[in-house]
């Protein structure tokens, strides 16, 4: 039997998964009892009640008293992923900000239940372990962490990042490396360094309202190109746009955008890198998501091919350590110098106390296992979610599958107008981010952003399911 992660249960918890996935078992159907697992597969009794209880937790099976469990959901009838992306051709002014501001004030007016989380719930992170962090800096720390610090970062933190950039197959030296206050400032400072009010900036179709605020609060206009829900954008619409000298620069999140999720194929990216050598065009990588991959094998970046210092790469942890820290870093290239001079005339430096604990942090722990949890949790989010909005929701529904990263990106049927689904929800005390607000254009308005980000609980399925109702009451 394949290993999984090194663990029994969830080995053969798979291999259950791949049968109904498959058709052996149709939803409905019985599945072997506890006792056969525990014969057949020589497993402990423990162990096989492990196994059902994943599958249990994950949507995929349900027990029914003294009958045993039978299978709940199969992936053959999930709903249909989306089309590809169909944005206008042409450069747009961002106007994001107003409606995001409305967006916001709706969402905070009362105590909701919460289907927007930026990053994971605090229960996945690694809590414990910071404020231990914290404690001994506390402890340790002279008065070195109030004076300004580098303008690059602290050193020893770069360090580790550069050591943790292998992950995506690039060798990365710390004095490449700047430290920002999250990704979000990392990419405003990578915009300044290669475009100026009025130059248009390609983007994704949908893509990230912060990343949409960047540009606006530039000048700055956004060309969005079309994206398919499970590889990214169209290469030769991009190329188009650059044969026709019509963008200034690039900005994706090649890995798990969001919210559609999409993952472009390292092949795609290699070509990708080409296609920015050969027209000489910058580009923006945001990948603060890249590392919450639900495969095996983290998915590389443009920048690892990135030959000529074209690509400036940003990231941050704060979707799998602590967003609350607010750091990020960027690997300039060879635009380097010019964002260094950027950060200083914008904010001198990153805040050292973050940074001295987040080192701290590092020195003691080793990241990989708690990202390994972190995976696997968001993994069972992310299906107990699917589940939820294939039993509740209309029936043609789309919904993009996504393999890593926190978002989920629904589309309704035509009639249903998401600002007016958000408003009902609120009045019941739910929150959503609405599909709109993902485009610089006048687009999305019958879709929604949902995140796997909180752990599933019966808050989690009633508002799901509420969302499913509110929803078909728009199509009477």
């Amino acid at each position: 039997m394949k290993k999984n992660n090194g663990f029994l249960y969830l080995q053969l918890a798979e291999k259950i998964q791949q049968m109904i996935g498959g058709g052996s078992y149709a939803v409905g159907d019985k599945l072997p009892s506890v006792r056969s697992l525990h014969l057949e597969h020589g497993i402990s009794i423990s162990t096989a009640l492990q196994v059902y209880t994943h599958l249990e937790k994950t949507g995929w099976v349900e027990a029914r008293e003294k009958s045993g469990y039978f299978v709940r959901y199969s992936h053959n009838i999930r709903p249909a992923l989306p089309p590809v992306s169909n944005p206008l051709p042409t450069a747009c002014q961002v106007q994001v900000n107003e409606k995001l501001a409305m967006f916001r004030k709706t969402a905070s007016a009362q105590k909701t239940i919460s289907l927007i989380g930026a990053s994971p719930e605090t229960s996945l992170l690694p809590t414990a372990k910071l404020k231990r962090a914290l404690q001994l800096c506390a402890r340790e720390l002279d008065t070195s962490y109030i004076p300004y610090g580098d303008i690059s970062g602290y050193e020893p933190f770069r360090r580790h990042i550069a050591k943790h950039c292998l992950n995506w197959g690039r060798a990365v030296l710390p004095n490449e490396i700047i430290v920002t206050n999250g990704a979000i400032e990392a990419a405003v400072l990578c915009l300044r360094a290669v475009a100026k009010a009025g130059d248009t900036i390609a983007i994704e179709s949908p893509t990230f309202f912060g990343l949409l605020l960047g540009i606006e609060s530039l000048g700055m206009k956004a060309l969005e190109i079309p994206t398919d829900p499970v590889t990214g954008i169209s290469l030769d619409a991009l190329e188009d746009a650059f044969k026709k000298k019509k963008v200034q620069a690039c900005l994706f999140v090649t890995n798990y955008n969001n919210p559609l999720g999409s993952c472009m194929p390292d092949s795609r990216k290699e070509q990708l890198a080409k296609l920015l050598q050969q027209y000489q065009v910058p580009m923006i990588e945001d990948d603060v998501y890249g590392d919450l991959h639900f495969a095996p094998e983290r998915p590389r970046t443009v920048k690892s091919y990135d030959e000529e210092g074209l690509v400036m790469y940003c990231s941050s942890w704060s979707k799998s350590i602590a967003a609350g820290l607010r750091i990020g870093w960027v690997i300039g290239g060879r635009y380097h110098e010019r964002i260094a001079q950027l950060k200083f005339m914008t904010s001198a430096a990153t805040g050292l106390l973050p940074q001295l604990v987040l080192t701290k942090f590092l020195d003691q722990q080793r990241l990989d296992l708690h990202l390994k949890s972190l995976r696997q949790q968001l993994n069972i989010q992310t299906m107990q979610m699917t589940r939820a909005i294939q039993e509740y929701f209309p029936a043609d529904t789309q919904l993009t599958r996504p393999n890593g990263g926190i978002s989920l990106w629904v589309v309704l049927p035509p009639k249903v107008n998401t600002w007016q689904l958000h408003e009902a929800a609120v009045a019941q005390g739910i929150t959503f981010t609405p599909g709109s607000l993902f485009s610089s254009q006048d687009r999305y308005h019958n879709c929604i952003r949902l995140t796997n980000a909180n752990p599933w609980d019966e808050d989690q399925e009633w508002a799901v399911q509420t969302l499913g109702r509110l929803s078909s009451e728009q199509l009477k």
